[in-house]
């Protein structure tokens, strides 16, 4: 499949900026959103599970607050209607493993691994790998992820190359998820795109900013007016200090989508430009909006609101309480890096060290989290850990202080 797009790689940038926002209703991503809401718009027949599942469809392309909302109003209706059924304890479990609620995912996973009627083998797998990374359980995810198990399933194909990356193993990440690519159909072109999108990701998460390029460029081009292609070119266009072209990508994002992740992408673009104005006021754009939607109990904000307040308003005490928070719930390298870098900024220099050298025992491959680590043990007075840190995390990615999205 790779090789009957490859063509593509030589788009003009014409068709790139058409791929990303020109032409909205013609574009592939529109086609299908438009798609999906006609088909929700002639369920008022089905059952509740039906409707709740189509909604989730589209919620799964769109990721957007309004269709996030639409889904709970559906999974309201279907709980009251069929509270044993196996496909709304699969889709709960997906539900909650979104909402970085892994503990209740497991639940509902062993409760669907209790019916014997139930039969998607790939789903729950890769659910339950999901659930085990989330968890910071990586030798547990390693052990699912048996050659047989994934040889056949792109999606699993896909986790395996994200272990094999963050496990130091970056050319058999890339070879998984060529391998991904190609068991898909000539028609799954999204997720085609999104296999390029991984694949453009780990190349840049690398320092091969020129890989990441092609990569991106031909996942703009297989599924156009994807808005999640465009904020990794966003992304990559600041990487290479094409500012300008950047801002107007999140901006333009930002307006399209509503999402809050992207307020808070191009208040870090400002803030890293050195322009405090119009950086306070996307980062309180989405300042207000993850508060808002915690107290609604979306838990996947915790995260973002530890980086926001650590980043963008230097606050280390509730960088760390909604950290704390996050901890709790996925306790893995990465909340552990969070909470380091939180306190780190809350002045606790002890108690950050204490974090930081957890997150490094997982040996997560990650520049950022090497990075974090490194200044901590340096401030602390551990001047040869914390070098070796640094050096590491220049070893992973030589320009890993270059601009970064938070993810």
């Amino acid at each position: 499949m790779a090789l009957a797009v490859a063509g593509w790689m030589l788009a003009a940038w014409a068709g790139l900026a058409l791929a990303l926002f020109g032409a909205f209703e013609t574009t592939d991503y529109r086609r299908d959103w438009s798609k999906l809401t006609d088909l929700a718009a002639g369920t008022s027949g089905e059952s509740p599970i039906n409707q709740a599942m189509l909604a989730a469809q589209r919620y799964w392309l769109s990721a957007t607050p309004g269709d996030r909302a639409t889904v709970e109003q559906r999974l309201t209706a279907a709980r009251r209607a069929a509270p044993d059924s196996p496909a709304l304890r699969m889709l709960e479990a997906r539900w909650a493993a979104h909402h970085h609620k892994p503990a209740e995912a497991a639940v509902h996973l062993a409760e669907l691994a209790a019916q014997a009627n139930w039969d998607d083998a790939p789903s729950r797998l890769g659910l339950a790998i999901d659930i085990a990374l989330q968890q910071g359980r990586i030798e547990d995810a390693q052990k699912l992820l048996t050659e047989s198990a994934r040889q056949t399933d792109w999606a699993l194909l896909a986790q395996y190359a994200l272990l094999m990356d963050k496990t130091g193993q970056t050319e058999l990440a890339d070879r998984a998820y060529q391998d991904a690519e190609d068991l898909l159909s000539s028609k799954a072109m999204r997720d085609f795109a999104w296999l390029e999108l991984q694949r453009g990701y780990l190349a840049l998460s690398h320092g091969d900013a020129g890989a990441a390029e092609a990569h991106y460029r031909l996942a703009l081009r297989a599924y156009s007016g994807y808005w999640l292609a465009a904020d990794y070119w966003g992304e990559w266009l600041a990487a290479q200090r094409r500012y300008a072209e950047a801002v107007a990508v999140y901006r333009q994002l930002a307006l399209c989508t509503r999402k809050p992740e992207f307020y808070q992408s191009l208040g870090d673009l400002y803030q890293f430009l050195g322009q405090s104005e119009p950086a306070k006021y996307w980062h309180d754009k989405a300042l207000d909006f993850y508060l808002d939607a915690t107290r609604n109990g979306q838990t996947q904000y915790y995260h973002h609101l530890a980086a926001l307040y650590a980043n963008a308003y230097l606050d280390g005490t509730n960088a760390s309480a909604w950290a704390r928070l996050d901890l709790e719930q996925r306790p893995n390298a990465v909340s552990h890096d969070a909470l380091a870098w939180a306190l780190f900024r809350d002045g606790q220099i002890q108690a950050a060290v204490a974090h930081a050298r957890a997150a490094l025992s997982y040996r997560w491959e990650d520049a950022h989290l090497y990075g974090h680590a490194g200044m901590i043990l340096l401030a602390a007075g551990f001047d040869a850990e914390g070098r070796t840190a640094l050096e590491r995390a220049r070893q992973i990615n030589p320009h890993y202080d270059d601009f970064h999205a938070h993810r």
